[in-house]
């Protein structure tokens, strides 16, 4: 049963209503003095999910990467699993490292966190989203002092929360087609999630945040960013959801195969009857595709429908 408590995430409604999956917008939260994201819990935590059996990802649900951007070199978790835990804080605090440790919520006491703030952050968006929803995860993202997330865009729609150190997050509207071409979008849904292509000369469009403990921002999904670490070791939450493919994907690979065939689709949102006809009509041969070969519907990992199942149980009983 969910333990009531004081609220973790916090955010002017009617900002959070004007904004919600369409611009960034800032919000603040109550975790920084939380003793699970102290550095020597979180290494211990990193060991742990470099161990699972049964990990989410068929390649391991943690990624750790030495070098001052992405691309350098990629750690195998055994043998950070192997590590002590005091070298790994020293390699944290004084390396170029970056890890990534995707679904912390199935770790004892990081669930109840998420918990919290997935349904805090539901009762802000009303209810009824979840009807939409395809299944939650919370990763956390722990960085070496000025350390540079590359340019990117995400499928997720996210609340990054930073819990120590700062950063400055750079975001792009993504309606603004400069910035992000409807190609791009295509791109990225159907073919490569590197598709989002840094134009610096747009640079000076980028909305900017600095995110220091206590203060979080909202990423819309396909908002391009990317951020600069401070002079301190960050650690940061973000708490996300999948839309189904249906509410999203389903109309950008429409649109991808569309522009193969020699026609220029119209933009996302333009016409809101040709979207819906389109995004429809590829549900449909997908579906058509899956019964054919047997296969599964996507996002129907036991451990994902667990968790959506608690979720939805743990809304409806606040």
């Amino acid at each position: 049963m969910l333990v009531q408590q004081e609220s973790i995430v916090r955010c002017d409604r009617d900002v959070f209503s004007q904004n919600f999956n369409r611009l960034p917008h800032e919000v603040q939260h109550a975790l920084s003095a939380n003793p699970l994201f102290e550095l020597r819990a979180l290494a211990e935590l990193s060991q742990r999910i470099a161990t699972r059996e049964n990990p989410h990802h068929p390649k391991g649900d943690i990624h750790v990467e030495r070098g001052a951007s992405a691309g350098n070199s990629r750690l195998d978790p055994r043998d950070w699993a192997k590590s002590d835990l005091n070298s790994l804080v020293h390699e944290i605090e004084t390396g170029q490292t970056w890890i990534i440790l995707k679904h912390i919520e199935r770790e004892p006491g990081y669930r109840e966190v998420f918990e919290n703030c997935i349904c805090e952050i539901l009762d802000l968006a009303g209810k009824e989203i979840l009807e939409q929803i395809k299944w939650f995860e919370a990763i956390l993202f722990i960085t070496s002092p000025n350390r540079v997330t590359e340019y990117h865009i995400d499928r997720e729609c996210s609340w990054l929360f930073q819990i120590k150190g700062d950063k400055d997050i750079h975001f792009f509207d993504r309606a603004d087609k400069d910035v992000l071409p409807d190609a791009e979008l295509e791109k990225y849904w159907m073919v490569n999630n590197l598709s989002a292509v840094y134009k610096p000369e747009y640079e000076p469009r980028a909305m900017v945040y600095h995110l220091c403990p206590g203060i979080g921002v909202h990423s819309p999904v396909n908002t391009p960013h990317w951020l600069q670490n401070g002079d301190n070791v960050s650690v940061s939450l973000n708490i996300n959801f999948q839309f189904h493919e249906h509410a999203w994907e389903n109309l950008f690979k429409a649109n991808y195969y569309l522009r193969r065939a020699g026609i220029t689709p119209s933009s996302p949102g333009k016409h809101p009857v040709a979207d819906r006809f389109k995004r429809y009509a590829y549900t449909a041969v997908q579906d058509v595709r899956r019964k054919i070969k047997h296969s599964p519907v996507i996002g129907s990992h036991n451990e994902a429908r667990r968790q959506y199942s608690r979720i939805a149980e743990l809304v409806g009983s606040r």
